[in-house]
């Protein structure tokens, strides 16, 4: 019994902090990564028209997050999704929302072929796209109110 105790005298404790912050620092890299091919993904998605961001889900449930691609006429051109547990998730597309309306997707009456989370997501990006068009959009009668005082 006291040869135990010995062992539990002399181990250093120190190495156990050194492992987790290790593991922290992994897993932040491996965060920044995911992160990182998201991005690049969004961006290329994005030289075809104006995109949205949503999420549903939370801390413990795990996060979705889609991603809408909409052109001028509002009619979605891209819609994936990105769900999963692992660094090694990426962006999904669904097919079943290419084409439609954006304003579709608030319809709460209306039924979609996909998953509650997945539609709660893309409900999500759906009020993000119309929130930054109502900004963008007072944005330019603001600029054009400053151009007619302005005379020009």
């Amino acid at each position: 019994m006291k040869k135990e105790y010995k062992l539990l005298e002399d181990f250093n404790y120190g190495y156990i902090f050194l492992v987790l912050a290790a593991a922290y620092a992994l897993q932040l890299f491996l965060t920044g990564w995911q992160a990182k091919r998201f991005f690049r993904k969004l961006k290329t998605l994005r030289k075809d028209g104006t995109a949205s961001i949503g999420m549903s889900g939370g801390k413990w449930s795990g996060r979705t997050y889609a991603v809408l691609v909409v052109d001028e006429s509002k009619k979605i051109i891209h819609a994936e999704i990105l769900s999963g547990m692992t660094i090694f998730s990426t962006l999904k597309p669904i097919e079943d929302l290419r084409g439609l309306n954006v304003q579709e997707l608030l319809d709460e009456s209306r039924v979609f072929p996909i998953k509650k989370k997945l539609l709660a997501a893309f409900r999500n990006s759906a009020e993000q796209f119309f929130k930054e068009a109502k900004k963008s959009d007072q944005l330019d009668e603001t600029h054009d109110e400053q151009n007619e005082v302005l005379g020009e």
